[in-house]
């Protein structure tokens, strides 16, 4: 039996860490207009974002075929692989496990594929992704991956701190609770993902000196004794300085956490939209 772990582009994973674990990433594909572009493949990040920034079309994430996924399949099983954990940004958000799915139900599936929903997006997810791989390196089984995966996903938590007029545009939020808020009070909204993957709101009109004490009591609230968490902050150009400033504030708070910072991808930025900040955490 040999385990392959196969994640998308949203789960932000460095060329170097890929390849030392043996981590397969399905490129997302972009649309933005007419034209379809694959993520960190047929253009860059930054080169995507001037696209996005200069168009008056709005940057979706178009469906996965089941063409291209076969098409990963097919090189995991020539490098002499038996299974495949598929692990996916939440499906709250897009029709990827849907696509799985439906490949893994297909006779053409060369593979015994199991799919794992990170229930995130992100830094979180590439920390799920990561763990995966080291455990499928020390020779442990689908079922036994599987399972430290969910008990790893029940300790995690992750949150998004946006403008609601983002919001408005992305529509990724289930529960409905938008409220319009008074641009000039800089209100924010503070979102999180459920346990079924799905973007809430938790909070909205809030102002963001008040954002920071709520996701600080948040954290602190099921922190274990040894203060052991790891907190992963994303971001983008606009929301960059604050960024920077909770990083700071969380060194302070919590001395014993281990701290990671990124910029978001376009895949996430369809999700949060300008000037969000994503903030995960694990214990």
């Amino acid at each position: 039996m040999k385990t392959a772990i196969l994640t998308d582009s949203s789960a932000v994973i460095d060329k170097q860490v890929a390849t030392e674990l043996g981590i397969k990433i399905l490129p997302l594909p972009l649309k933005l207009g007419a034209n379809v572009y694959y993520e960190s493949k047929d253009i860059s990040d930054g080169e995507l974002f001037d696209l996005a920034n200069s168009s008056k079309e709005t940057l979706t994430i178009a469906p996965v075929s089941l063409e291209e996924i076969s098409a990963q399949i097919a090189v995991l099983a020539d490098e002499g692989y038996t299974d495949v954990i598929c692990i996916h940004l939440a499906n709250g958000l897009t029709n990827l496990n849907d696509s799985l799915r439906s490949y893994a139900k297909s006779k053409d599936s060369k593979l015994t594929v199991h799919l794992f929903d990170s229930y995130t997006i992100g830094l979180a997810q590439a920390h799920m992704v990561r763990y995966a791989g080291k455990l499928a390196q020390q020779g442990k089984t689908p079922a036994e991956i599987l399972a430290a995966l969910e008990a790893l996903r029940d300790k995690s938590q992750t949150v998004v701190i946006d403008d609601i007029r983002n919001l408005k545009k992305t529509g990724y939020v289930s529960n409905g609770k938008l409220a319009m808020g008074n641009a000039l009070l800089h209100l924010k909204t503070l979102l999180e993902f459920t346990d079924n993957g799905k973007l809430t709101v938790l909070d909205t009109r809030v102002r963001m000196k008040k954002v920071y004490q709520k996701v600080l009591e948040h954290i602190q609230a099921g922190q274990p004794e040894n203060g052991n968490v790891r907190l992963m902050l994303m971001c983008d150009d606009g929301s960059a300085e604050l960024a920077n400033k909770w990083l700071a504030k969380f060194s302070e708070d919590l001395p014993q956490a281990t701290l990671e910072i990124k910029r978001q991808k376009p895949s996430i930025r369809v999700h949060t939209g300008e000037k969000s900040l994503l903030l995960s955490w694990s214990y």
